[in-house]
């Protein structure tokens, strides 16, 4: 199973438009089975992005509510922790948007206690946080992403969780979705990928 973590939400039009729910639906569209953990906002857009997701097929067991109209904080280490609490098993964890350093301690915490393959995403130029072990994936934010980035992230950890090394998962994500990359990770096919 995938677990991605982050705070979907409804674009004007009702499409699931953040990184997080774009990459859980890439991911079940690829054939694995995800579980997004994170948090909604209560109500009417909370419960519009649910329904989004399970018409998906991800699960969302795990989402909590959070109170406060259509705007959802940051998730913290005890949402982290809390939500995982509900996932029996990970073999993927995907940190689908930047997390504080103390939630993405939770992260991989969780990570490693699966024994999961970690991929953490971060923002555009931004260096990887410290604290990830050095088997972790780490991908830069796009600054503007239609969803293809997204995709290419779901794909990605369907073919982690599918069993395939890493630059396998790579190569066959950036084949599916087009995903163009920079020349040295394709010239470094032992090295861990990274989109330009």
């Amino acid at each position: 199973m995938i677990v991605v973590l982050g705070r979907p939400r409804l674009d004007d039009e009702g499409a699931l438009a953040d990184t997080a729910a774009r990459a859980a639906v890439a991911a079940t569209l690829s054939g694995a089975r995800v579980d997004l953990v994170g948090a909604v906002a209560d109500g009417a857009a909370g419960d519009a992005t649910v329904v989004a997701l399970g018409r998906a097929g991800v699960g969302h067991a795990a989402l909590l509510r959070r109170p406060g109209g259509s705007a959802v904080g940051p998730l913290d280490r005890a949402d982290i922790e809390l939500g995982l609490r509900y996932v029996p098993e990970c073999r993927v964890l995907v940190a689908a948007e930047p997390l504080e350093p103390d939630a993405l301690a939770a992260a991989v915490e969780a990570a490693a206690y699966h024994g999961a393959a970690l991929i953490a995403l971060v923002p555009a130029g931004a260096a990887a946080p410290g604290e990830l072990p050095e088997t972790a994936t780490v991908l830069e934010l796009p600054d503007e992403d239609e969803g293809a980035f997204a995709r290419l992230v779901g794909a990605y950890a369907a073919g982690l969780a599918s069993g395939q090394t890493a630059p396998e998962a790579w190569q066959a994500a950036v084949a599916r979705t087009g995903w163009e990359y920079s020349a040295e990770s394709a010239a470094e096919p032992d090295a861990e990928p990274a989109p330009e």
